[in-house]
């Protein structure tokens, strides 16, 4: 972005800083453009909506609200419109579609949205909804619930800081190594893959406020890893989606190497998320698995915790020395 006073290209900036929300303080990470030779800052609308995005999810963490993946994938659950789900919680017509497209419901919508995850709990609230539901529509509700009476849990991974405020989803992750090693003919072994992952998804934090995979990332060692990284890659290699081949190097040194087992899918990932792999992929792509290793024990979040072999906070994303840029 041009300085309006000089005509000069600014630097973005960051700082932290104190926003009200629903008459709470939250503290974040705010980011401004800053006018060398004036020292005044500006905004825009990408850098307001980050700062934005962080209070939101940081509501949403403490009042255990659903995020919007979530609101959807209810929804979706039953096979019905945002519409028609509004109308048998009890709410405005577009409330539904606007809490899946972002808006934070209040925190008693929310935790109605979430008991509903239960089919049980949906019945009874298409039950007490009868009089506004034709038969046809009973029926089709009540019968959705009940074939998904056996798969629901309890147990849940709710998004929080320590994976990016998503839930984990393999899908995706099997996606970015079909991106990796198919569109742009990468060789992966798990200690460079570890670490395409772990930059790909604090990239897309710094970039949105939220991951891509939904991953919790450890710094040990050799660097930030998946925190439960072996196991992931038994169950993508066990669902077809990749495979582990180990391959010897000489002199007593193993690695494993991986392949997709899947064709790219660009519809799995947004436009920012898109953005983030390919600069993922020129960036990191040609450093040997030792070099990048190097580089990653330069980052804060992994310094910070390495000791501890602690789980990372998404919130070092803003410290990445080389992170992608706001106007990319």
């Amino acid at each position: 972005m041009k300085s309006p006073i000089t005509g000069k290209e600014m630097q973005v900036r960051h700082e932290v800083a104190s926003l009200a929300f629903r008459k709470e303080e939250f503290e974040v990470v705010t980011h401004y453009y800053e006018c060398e030779d004036s020292g005044e800052r500006f905004s825009d609308d990408r850098l307001d909506e980050l700062s934005m995005v962080q209070v939101y999810n940081q509501y949403r963490e403490k009042y255990g609200i659903p995020f919007p993946d979530e609101i959807r994938r209810i929804r979706e659950g039953y096979g019905i419109s945002a519409s028609k789900m509004s109308e048998i919680l009890g709410l405005g017509t577009n409330s539904y579609r606007l809490y899946e497209a972002g808006e934070v419901p209040s925190v008693a919508i929310g935790r109605l949205i979430m008991s509903i995850r239960n089919p049980e709990a949906f019945s009874q609230q298409v039950s007490a909804s009868a009089r506004f539901l034709s038969e046809k529509d009973i029926r089709k509700l009540t019968g959705a619930a009940e074939n998904l009476v056996g798969r629901f849990t309890s147990e849940k991974i709710f998004p929080s800081r320590l994976n990016g405020y998503r839930e984990p989803d393999l899908t995706k992750v099997a996606g970015m190594i079909a991106f990796f090693q198919v569109l742009r003919k990468i060789p992966l072994f798990k200690t460079k893959l570890n670490k395409l992952l772990f930059y790909a998804d604090f990239n897309a934090y710094r970039l949105t406020g939220y991951s891509i995979t939904g991953l919790e990332y450890r710094a040990i060692q050799f660097g930030p890893v998946p925190a439960h990284f072996q196991k992931m890659y038994v169950n993508l290699s066990e669902q077809g989606q990749i495979s582990i081949d180990e391959q010897y190097f000489g002199n007593g040194a193993y690695g494993d190497e991986i392949t997709a087992g899947i064709a790219f899918d660009k519809a799995l990932f947004s436009q920012d998320e898109l953005k983030v792999l390919e600069f993922v992929a020129k960036r990191y792509s040609k450093l040997s698995t030792d070099d990048l290793v190097k580089l990653s024990h330069d980052e804060t979040g992994w310094y910070d915790n390495a000791e501890q072999k602690a789980l990372i906070n998404y919130r070092y994303a803003f410290e990445l020395h080389e992170g992608i840029g706001y106007d990319s």
